[in-house]
């Protein structure tokens, strides 16, 4: 199988774009449009990505991949890769108190395959209002004033948890840090198909601090 192709129950393929800035291209756009005309549906999923589905067969999927790939798409090709979900924060927003390209595109860069016990969600807000739903994320960055305030644990679904406030970082540099800590911490305590909030529920707010390295004084 070629990578990037998602074979579909009904001998069709799908292809599936990462948008770890939430930000489409015109090029990618004008390789969207032109699939769409040629019969497939686009399809803008809840995890901020792009579907391209009902593409007929393997070789007309894989001419779609390579069309895509020379637009400048990113085609998600393994379950490994990390793309946060986020919303256009500053200077877009008027609510927002911080970027939030600039952190996700780092985030989504900085770990494209990890070896994880289940999936892993992580948002990137520009405010408390919480437009990408980080706060009930695997992991989410919320932005203050000075930074961001780090949550964990959080799962969305049918029984909804918000996640745990545990600690705020103030740079790109301490996000990627403390996010290397938690996904080996998941690495380490989690269990096969079990999410990260399970890990989190079982640790105090101290244990955490203490197994991340992050001061509470």
């Amino acid at each position: 199988m070629v990578p990037g192709l998602i074979p579909q129950k009904d001998g069709s393929f799908a292809i599936s774009i990462e948008l770890p800035e939430g930000k489409i291209s015109a090029e990618i756009l004008k390789a969207l449009a032109r699939l769409a005309e040629e019969g497939a549906f686009v399809h803008p999923t809840t995890a901020q990505k792009v579907m391209i589905l009902g593409l007929a067969n393997e070789e007309t999927a894989v001419k779609a991949l390579r069309d895509l790939e020379e637009a400048g798409a990113r085609i998600r090709k393994s379950g490994k890769s990390l793309q946060p979900r986020t919303c256009v924060g500053l200077p877009w927003c008027k609510l927002a108190l911080q970027e939030t390209f600039p952190l996700a595109l780092a985030i989504y860069e900085a770990f494209p395959q990890e070896e994880l016990p289940h999936k892993f969600k992580i948002g990137v807000a520009g405010c408390p209002a919480c437009c990408s739903w980080a706060n009930v994320l695997d992991l989410g960055f919320v932005g203050v004033r000075g930074g961001f305030k780090v949550y964990l644990g959080g799962k969305g679904g049918y029984k909804t948890k918000e996640g745990l406030y545990l600690t705020k970082v103030e740079t790109i540099e301490e996000a990627l840090d403390l996010t290397r800590r938690i996904l080996d911490l998941f690495k380490a305590r989690g269990a096969k198909k079990k999410r990260f909030a399970t890990v989190v529920s079982k640790m105090s707010p101290e244990e955490l601090a203490e197994a991340l390295r992050i001061s509470t004084t």
